[in-house]
C-alpha cells in the first residue's frame, strides 16, 4: 500500500467517525450511540498502523535528503568499474523489499503494543465518567472488549510474526554475497573456468532464490560439503589453492570494485544504520522517561484528591480527568517500553557499529594490497581477505536475527 493510499485511508475514516458523531449526536438513536466508541476504537487501530507507516515514509525522505552530502562522497571514481560490468555477476533476485516488511512487522507490533493502553483507557471512561450506565456506557464497554479480542486475536495468529522480514533481508544479504564472492573469484568459484562458475552460479541462485528459513540456514556456511562429507571452508580452500590461482589481469580492477562498492559501501550503510538505531533510542528513551514521570505525578495528585476525601460523591470534572490519567498513564508507559524492545535499537546500534570497525579494518587491508606491487601472492591475499569481509558480514547477519526474530508478539496488562 502507497503512501497516497494510506493518506485517502486515514482521511476517509476520519470522515467516517466524523459523520457518526454528528448523526449520534443530532439522532440520539440507541444504536449509533452504542456503535460510537466501538467506531473511534477501529479509527484508533487504523491510526495507528498507517500513522506509523507514514511517519516513517516521511523520516526515511527526510534522513535521504540530510545524508546526501555524505553519500555523494561515497561515490566511486569514474574509473571503478561497477560489479555488474564483470562477467556471470548478476543482480539480486527481486520480491518483497525488506524494508517494507520491516515496516508491516514494526507497525503490527507498535497496534499491539498500545492495544491493552487503549482498553484501559476506554474502561476508564466508562467508569469515571459513564458510571450511571446508558447507550454510551455499554459503547464503551463493547468498545474495550472488541479492543482486547483484537490483542488476544492478533497474539495467537500471528506466529513467527517476523519472519517475512527475516526471510527477505537474509535472502537479499546472500544475492549480495553470491554477487561478490563472484567478484572476487573465490568461495564457490575459486579456481573455475567462466563456463564452470555460470553453472555453479545459476544452481546456487536457484536454491537461494526458492530457500525457506532452514536452507538459509544452510546457505550461511561459508564452506563447501566434499564427496565424502568433509567440510571445508572457503578460506582454507585459498590457501590450499595457493599455487593453483594465481593473479590475472584484471584483478586490480576487481580490487578497487570490491573495496568500493562492497567495503566502502556495506560501512556507510552501518554508519547510517547506527545514527538511526541511536535517535530512535534516545526518542523513546525520552518518551518513556516523560511517560514515567507523568505517571508518577499523576499518581501523587491522585492520592492527595482521594486522601482529602474530595470526590467522593459526585467528583468534579478536574478529579475525574485525574482518575482518568492515573489509571491510563502506567499502561502507557508499558507501551512505550514494549516499542522500545520492539525496536531493540541499542542492541542492533551495538551489532552494527562492531561490524563497522571490522569493515574499517578490512579497507585498510585491501588499501595496503592496492599500494603494493601485484603478483599471485597479492592475488591470493585478495581472495582470502574477500571470505574475511563476507565472513563478517554474515556473523553480523546472524547477530540481526538473534536480535529482531520473535517466535510471536508480546501483550499484556
Amino acid at each position: 500500500m502507497g503512501t497516497a493510499v494510506r493518506v485517502r485511508v486515514v482521511v476517509g475514516s476520519t470522515a467516517v467517525l466524523a459523520a457518526w458523531t454528528v448523526v449520534a449526536l443530532f439522532s440520539w438513536a440507541a444504536v449509533m450511540v452504542v456503535a460510537l466508541p466501538v467506531v473511534g476504537a477501529f479509527w484508533l487501530l487504523v491510526l495507528l498502523e498507517n500513522g506509523y507507516l507514514l511517519g516513517r515514509a516521511w523520516a526515511h525522505r527526510r534522513r535521504r535528503r540530510s545524508s546526501q552530502a555524505q553519500r555523494q562522497a561515497w561515490t566511486p571514481a569514474s574509473g571503478v568499474r561497477a560489479p555488474l560490468d564483470y562477467p556471470n555477476v548478476l543482480p539480486g533476485s527481486g520480491g518483497d523489499d525488506p524494508v517494507d516488511q520491516q515496516g508491516q512487522f514494526r507497525a503490527m507490533g507498535i497496534r499491539l503494543a498500545a492495544l491493552p493502553a487503549l482498553a484501559v483507557m476506554f474502561l476508564t471512561v466508562q467508569t469515571v465518567f459513564l458510571r450511571h450506565g446508558g447507550h454510551l456506557a455499554v459503547g464503551f464497554v463493547s468498545a474495550e472488549c472488541l479492543l482486547l479480542v483484537v490483542m488476544v486475536w492478533t497474539v495467537w495468529t500471528e506466529q513467527q510474526p517476523s519472519r517475512p522480514w527475516v526471510t527477505s533481508r537474509v535472502r537479499a544479504e546472500f544475492f549480495r554475497r553470491e554477487m561478490f564472492l563472484l567478484l572476487g573469484q573465490t568461495g564457490p568459484y575459486l579456481g573455475l573456468s567462466v563456463e564452470e562458475a555460470e553453472r555453479i552460479r545459476d544452481a546456487r541462485l536457484n536454491v537461494l532464490a526458492n530457500a525457506g528459513p532452514a536452507e538459509l540456514d544452510s546457505f550461511a556456511r561459508l564452506s563447501r560439503q566434499t564427496a565424502d562429507g568433509e567440510e571445508r571452508h572457503w578460506q582454507d580452500e585459498v590457501w590450499r589453492h595457493h599455487g593453483a590461482v594465481g593473479a590475472d589481469e584484471g584483478i586490480v580492477e576487481r580490487m578497487r570494485t570490491y573495496l568500493d562498492y562492497r567495503i566502502r559501501r556495506q560501512g556507510l550503510f552501518f554508519q547510517f544504520a547506527v545514527e538511526k538505531c541511536e535517535r530512535t533510542e534516545n526518542a523513546l528513551g525520552k518518551v518513556a522517561k516523560g511517560a514515567i514521570l507523568a505517571a508518577i505525578a499523576v499518581a501523587l495528585s491522585y492520592a492527595a484528591l482521594v486522601f482529602s476525601g474530595r470526590g467522593a460523591d459526585g467528583p468534579s470534572v478536574t478529579a475525574a480527568v485525574i482518575a482518568l490519567l492515573a489509571a491510563g498513564l502506567p499502561p502507557v508507559c508499558n507501551t512505550v517500553l514494549a516499542v522500545q524492545n520492539l525496536f531493540a535499537s541499542q542492541r542492533l546500534a551495538a551489532s552494527f557499529r562492531e561490524t563497522r570497525q571490522e569493515l574499517l579494518g578490512h579497507e585498510n587491508t585491501l588499501r595496503k594490497l592496492l599500494a603494493g606491487p601485484l603478483d599471485s601472492a597479492s592475488a591470493v591475499d585478495f581472495r582470502a581477505l574477500v571470505i574475511r569481509v563476507e565472513s563478517t558480514l554474515t556473523e553480523e547477519l546472524r547477530r540481526w536475527r538473534i536480535i529482531v526474530a520473535k517466535p510471536e508478539f508480546e501483550a499484556g496488562l
